[in-house]
């Protein structure tokens, strides 16, 4: 009788812990199929500045066929400024499959600033085709200007004497990025972020204190995903990603409706990266 009561019990217990379980599941889906959504409408988005948010955000999370088939559709953009967006992305992508696609893209591009920014992708990562366009570059063969970009062209003159870009060149070397498999490692997100103009000082602060994850960079990264400056937001969510905060994954949802479609989208992003890092130390994959 005794048996028979316990087990009762046990089966009771064990009943309400999968029905306590079972929503915490279906929430955490709910959020990766909100994510995805909100992803796929930034990429069909009129505005391109939006378009390129959300593009830019692809650069966290996990290629798969279905991206790199969207990715790939952004590299015929009409705005020119879309297509440098994707290449950059694209950049976060070491594969064969999306050098193959650059490749592609090489002999069909005629802008020559994304030409080039084609290029400089293929050649650093050893491609004979991108090797083979620089030496063009260098030899006078190919041009890198044109009068599409003026403004773009100055800001690449002064690119390597200016105080952001020491900025961007340090951070996305100090910064404690957490490798994970599958997924872009989402520096042109952060480059990105870093170049614009209106990035607060403390906003700065933020990417030198949270380099690492700790104690202290959680508590502050967490405060700062309500902060009334936006770029503190982004900032927060962009590095939550790259240090792997996977105990901050759900703080990032209320940022979904940010009226910022530069922390939104990041946000997005972050979130998709993480699950995947969630996944991945359940299965013992990555370390944390």
């Amino acid at each position: 009788m005794r048996s028979l009561i316990a087990l009762g019990v046990l089966s009771l217990v064990s009943f309400r812990t999968a029905a306590q379980l079972q929503p915490a599941n279906n929430n955490t889906e709910s959020a990766v199929d909100r994510a995805r959504t909100l992803l796929n409408e930034g990429f069909d988005d009129g505005d391109y500045t939006v378009r390129i948010q959300a593009i830019t955000s692809a650069g966290m999370v996990k290629k798969d066929d279905a991206l790199l088939h969207r990715l790939q559709g952004f590299l015929a953009d009409k705005n020119v400024q879309v297509r440098l967006a994707t290449v950059q992305t694209l950049s976060d992508f070491h594969t064969p499959d999306v050098a193959a696609v650059l490749r592609e893209d090489l002999n069909k591009e005629e802008t020559p600033e994304v030409w080039f920014a084609v290029a400089k992708v293929l050649g650093t990562w050893g491609d004979p085709g991108g090797t083979k366009a620089l030496i063009n570059v260098y030899d006078r063969n190919h041009k890198t200007r044109s009068g599409v970009l003026k403004r773009e062209e100055r800001n690449v003159k002064n690119q390597f004497h200016s105080t952001p870009s020491a900025v961007v060149f340090i951070v996305s070397r100090g910064v404690g990025y957490v490798p994970v498999p599958g997924a872009g490692e989402g520096f042109s997100a952060i480059s990105s972020l870093l170049r614009d103009p209106a990035i607060s000082d403390r906003a700065s602060v933020l990417l030198i204190l949270c380099r690492k994850k700790t104690r202290t960079s959680e508590k502050l990264l967490r405060r700062s995903l309500k902060d009334d400056d936006w770029s503190v937001r982004a900032v927060a969510a962009q590095m939550i990603a790259h240090t792997a905060q996977t105990d901050l994954l759900d703080a990032l949802i209320p940022l979904f409706d940010d009226k910022n479609e530069k922390v939104r989208f990041r946000a997005v992003g972050a979130y998709l990266h993480l699950n995947l890092v969630a996944k991945q130390m359940e299965a013992g994959t990555t370390r944390h």
